[in-house]
């Protein structure tokens, strides 16, 4: 989530568009989630405006794939950085969202 994002949350609670209890639940992953094998920061946007990066070296490409599906769902930038063919293969079949740079 990043604070347009935010602002964009607290907007909607104080017009009454969105009621406590949904507010509360799109922020219970603020700020990390523990997937067991990583905690994945969803509030990197909110404290820097950086997008927040994967460093693949030393995961699986199944923990690469299910870390950044669960970025995708709160930041609009992700990087996975120094990603091997099978890293790049598996996150290119297991999310079709992501749009890769070009050199993949």
């Amino acid at each position: 989530m990043d604070r347009e994002a935010l602002r964009a949350l607290l907007d909607d609670l104080k017009a009454g568009r969105v009621d406590v209890d949904a507010a509360v639940t799109r922020l219970r992953g603020l700020p990390f989630e523990d997937l067991g094998f990583a905690k994945v920061d969803h509030h990197r946007a909110l404290r820097g405006g950086a997008p927040e990066a994967v460093f693949c070296p030393g995961k699986t490409p199944a923990q690469v794939v299910a870390i950044l599906s669960r970025l995708i769902g709160h930041h609009s930038n992700v990087l996975a950085t120094r990603a091997d063919q099978s890293i790049a293969g598996a996150v290119a079949s297991g999310l079709a969202t992501i749009s890769f740079a070009s050199g993949w």
